[in-house]
């Protein structure tokens, strides 16, 4: 599965802070400031929940949430 589009349209609306620009999926959502600590956490709620995917605290590191595109491949690496 390509979750790239829901978690891009998440992230665009739910925690971008008002930007204008279209969130890429390779844009560093982090170092751009378009989410911070807190957009993490929700956006670890929202896969958990829209997915039924739990994520371990120590899959929470940059290199999966760097990019909707990291995002994306953690999440494909996790389905059975």
């Amino acid at each position: 599965m390509d979750y790239t589009k829901v978690l891009t349209d998440f992230v665009q609306k739910e925690l971008s802070k008002g930007r204008k620009a279209q969130i890429q999926p390779d844009d560093d959502l982090l170092s751009e400031g378009i989410i911070d600590s807190l957009g993490i956490l929700q956006l670890v709620g929202f896969i958990e929940e829209e997915f039924n995917i739990q994520i371990a605290d120590e899959d929470v590191v940059l290199e999966n949430f760097q990019s909707v595109a990291a995002l994306n491949q953690f999440l494909t690496s996790k389905q059975p």
